[in-house]
């Protein structure tokens, strides 16, 4: 999954939403798509990675002029640094996630977000159901579909330990006949690593305890 993807999905607004968006772009950018179309927590999700040759102003106010005024919902918030625009428009959400680059530079991400419709609204049926521990609360869910591959990508949280966690996923995995590539933590028990493949079908699995709690970032890649 694309870090910079990562860091937009923490500040997205994601409400209800219903039809394709057209977004429109300053002169002077370059934009170069993120993802064309993805599930993120059951909504649809298109990314642009956004770099521009004007100052921040400029595309703020750019974005403020297509969106607000039709907008139903429109926010303005600052962020952890970052200059961030929400609008909802006939049920999408359009987000700018902003900075400055100096003087006249400026870079971030534009988003939208609406319903499921057609090819991934069968994916996001046909990928569910990943094994957790009881008690393991999700966080984020993040789908996409490239060719013949189906991935999944899972943020899960429990207050189980690394080592119970890798446990509990060699034991699953052994059960159903996959072969388990590694299964490994760190000296002091604070970090783990799981890898399991099925013939072309893999899943990748990584732990980290902070203050009680096991973060758990687990991909799943399904090869027809």
């Amino acid at each position: 999954m694309n870090k910079y993807l990562i860091k937009l999905l923490t500040v997205l607004f994601l409400l209800s939403f219903g039809v394709n968006a057209q977004v429109n772009f300053p002169v002077d950018s370059s934009v170069q798509i993120v993802s064309d179309g993805m599930i993120v927590d059951g909504v649809k999700m298109q990314a642009w990675d956004f770099k521009s040759k004007r100052n921040l102003e400029f595309n703020l106010n750019f974005f403020k002029n297509e969106w607000e005024d039709e907008s139903k919902k429109y926010t303005y918030v600052q962020y952890d640094g970052w200059d961030i625009i929400n609008a909802v428009i006939d049920d999408v959400i359009y987000t700018a996630k902003l900075k400055s680059a100096g003087k006249n530079l400026s870079y971030g991400f534009v988003a939208t977000s609406s319903k499921l419709d057609g090819k991934l609204s069968s994916l996001n049926k046909e990928i569910k159901d990943f094994p957790q521990p009881s008690s393991t609360q999700l966080l984020r869910e993040i789908k996409s579909i490239d060719g013949s591959k189906k991935s999944s990508t899972m943020i899960l949280t429990n207050r189980l330990s690394v080592i119970k966690n890798l446990d509990f996923y060699s034991t699953y995995f052994k059960k159903y006949n996959w072969t388990i590539n590694k299964s490994m933590f760190s000296k002091n028990k604070k970090k783990g690593a799981f890898l399991a493949s099925n013939g072309p079908s893999n899943v990748s699995i990584t732990f980290d305890s902070r203050a009680n709690n096991t973060f758990i970032t687990a991909v799943r890649v399904d090869v027809e």
